[in-house]
């Protein structure tokens, strides 16, 4: 009888013995399991941006390392969902502080891609003179935003700064200039838009600060030299025969420290390059 319930024990022991073994081998083979998945989602990762930015590297003038630095510019100031919105944009390009002042005119709410804005006890005078302040800005945002859906992913960020690249050439940036002026997209800039975004520029120069009658001399000199064919517009061939003759005048169409991006570029890369406009 003893020499059973031992035999019994001895089994029972051995049974417990062999399941706990076997079932530290499950958990080991798991954890190694998850482990290599874990590894290879990594690599899978990391090859797919490596294969995004060597696509964008091919396409532009920015290089693999440039692609990299300004994806960590992108990713500073989006909220985790790969896309900017107007807000982010300004900050990426011109600041915190030109973000909270665009903020502060009412164009965007504190989260621009859920907030709304109340007007309810705003000075109306106060918010024109900041919607025209920042109509470069928001131009520029529509430009960048090729497919119109109110937010910008890296790879439009990146083929649309490649414009303001030094090596890009003076024709590509011409038409982007062009395309900037030309609001309602009809191809040819009129006079009023021609003074919307020369006022907007003006307003917030340190250097040129013009009241509405120099505006307006600027605007009858530049149709005088320009509108060949007297139309009261300028199309693209007038507007590029002008840029041949004065480059100065797409100036703000090139940001010279795009050819040395590096991991230490400052939070903003545009650095007011709208006031340069000559």
């Amino acid at each position: 009888m003893g020499c059973k319930n031992s035999k019994h024990g001895r089994e029972e022991e051995i049974w417990t013995s062999a399941h706990a073994h076997a079932s530290s081998l499950s958990q080991a083979s798991f954890g190694k399991a998850e482990n290599n998945n874990a590894k290879k989602k990594e690599i899978i990762t990391k090859s797919f941006h490596e294969t995004k930015t060597r696509k964008l590297a091919t396409g532009t003038h920015f290089s693999e390392n440039d692609c990299v630095v300004l994806k960590t510019l992108f990713d500073s100031v989006t909220h985790e969902d790969n896309a900017i919105d107007e807000g982010e944009f300004v900050e990426a390009l011109f600041g915190k502080k030109k973000k909270l002042e665009l903020e502060k005119s009412g164009s965007i709410g504190s989260d621009s891609k859920n907030a709304t804005n109340d007007d309810d006890g705003d000075d109306e005078t106060t918010k024109n003179f900041y919607k025209k302040m920042f109509c470069f800005e928001k131009r520029l945002f529509e430009k960048f935003d090729s497919n119109d859906e109110g937010y910008i992913f890296f790879d439009e960020f990146v083929r649309t700064l490649n414009v303001f690249h030094p090596r890009t050439s003076t024709k590509v940036k011409a038409q982007f200039a062009f395309d900037l002026y030309d609001v309602n997209g009809n191809g040819s800039i009129s006079r009023e838009e021609l003074k919307t975004l020369v006022q907007g520029v003006m307003s917030r120069s340190v250097f040129l600060n013009l009241d509405d009658q120099a505006i307006e001399r600027i605007l009858d000199n530049t149709f005088e030299q320009v509108d060949i064919d007297k139309t009261s517009s300028i199309s693209f061939d007038e507007f590029y025969r002008m840029v041949k003759e004065n480059r100065k005048c797409i100036a703000n169409m090139t940001i010279a420290s795009l050819t040395t991006l590096s991991t230490e570029f400052p939070e903003f890369i545009f650095n007011d390059a709208s006031e340069t406009h000559d």
